[in-house]
């Protein structure tokens, strides 16, 4: 009985690392954790966003994503396949990268994509 007890709490710290690192977008939705560790994520402009044929081109300039600041001077541009698109819970466009700019996940509203 103790051993079960044991890994009941292993098991409760295990799913509260997990909600206390991922973040909530602005819009009420929650990033997955595979997406972000609390900062990773963010909102972006619509006008950051050009579709191409292969998916989408994303440029962003210093200090308009939380990962890539005023101090890296130049702008990030990722090239992103549709197929690594996701869905959009509101509608908006979304962008997580690492603090080196690697992309994490990356949101396009449907329809407008």
């Amino acid at each position: 009985m103790r051993a079960s007890a044991s890994i009941t709490i292993a098991i409760l710290f295990a799913v509260g690392a997990t909600q206390t690192r991922a973040h909530r977008a602005p819009g009420g939705w929650d990033y997955p954790f595979e997406c972000c560790s609390e900062a990773d994520c963010a909102r972006i402009d619509a006008s950051a966003v050009r579709e191409v044929r292969s998916g989408f081109v994303v440029t962003i300039a210093p200090g308009r994503h939380p990962m890539w600041p005023t101090e890296r001077r130049e702008p990030l541009v990722l090239e992103i396949s549709h197929q690594k698109a996701r869905q959009s819970p509101d509608g908006l466009w979304h962008l997580c990268i690492n603090d080196a700019g690697e992309l994490l996940c990356f949101y396009a509203p449907g329809g407008d994509s």
